[in-house]
């Protein structure tokens, strides 16, 4: 009895890491028939998933290289998910005036076409462990790191939105595959992020350029 109790639980852990592929917002898309898609309707298409895949498309249009404020306003939908995480909801909501706004069609087809090859790296490591750092109360923890780093992504500072934004798409990584590991790697991170563009500030654009490089080619 234990024996298919356990079965049930792992094939339940493994369905929620398919999850992690962009078919929710490829089927959004593709039912869309404007040139422009909701905010709302993506986030409508997430309600049953959690915060995972909400935090992992904002987090993508934070890394991708975009010239300020891009980073800054898309970072705003990341701080109010993650106040909600704090407050212990269990999926993402935006207010109303920001459920209105709406995104190309393209530029959600050209999200999934650069986060896809990365998806398919990703989804090779993912496995369930340390499933604690997945628990109710640990995501409220999660989400104060993702407001910290969302927020500092808002600041106009050197690589400011880079490795930040980096930290929270990992983390999204592991809420989606609950790979408590691959949580914790990501508010490294986002720490070190933040740690990386302070010294910065102070030790002159030459430690930015090889740090960017660096992490960039870690992603590669």
């Amino acid at each position: 009895m234990l024996r298919i109790k356990d079965d049930g639980v792992v094939q339940k852990i493994v369905d929620q890491q398919k999850i992690i592929t962009t078919q929710v917002i490829e089927d959004v898309v593709n039912k869309s028939s404007s040139d422009r898609v909701p905010i709302r309707d993506l986030i409508d298409a997430m309600d049953a998933i959690g915060f995972g895949l909400a935090m992992m498309i904002f987090a993508f249009g934070i890394i991708i290289p975009l010239p300020p404020p891009f980073p800054s306003i898309i970072a705003i939908p990341l701080v109010i998910f993650s106040l909600q995480m704090i407050a212990g909801h269990t999926s993402p909501k935006l207010p109303q005036r920001f459920s209105n706004l709406s995104v190309k069609r393209s530029v959600l087809a050209m999200l999934v076409q650069r986060s896809s090859p990365y998806i398919r790296k990703v989804e090779r490591i993912l496995k369930p462990r340390l499933l604690f750092m997945t628990s109710p109360i640990a995501e409220r923890i999660i989400g104060f790191f993702t407001l910290l780093f969302s927020s500092f992504v808002m600041l106009p500072m050197p690589l400011s939105n880079f490795i930040p934004g980096l930290g929270v798409l990992i983390i999204s990584f592991g809420m989606l595959g609950k790979d408590g590991f691959i949580v914790i790697f990501g508010i490294i991170i986002g720490i070190s992020g933040i740690v990386v563009s302070i010294t910065t500030v102070f030790l002159g654009f030459e430690v930015f350029y090889f740090i960017k490089d660096f992490f960039t080619h870690l992603i590669a």
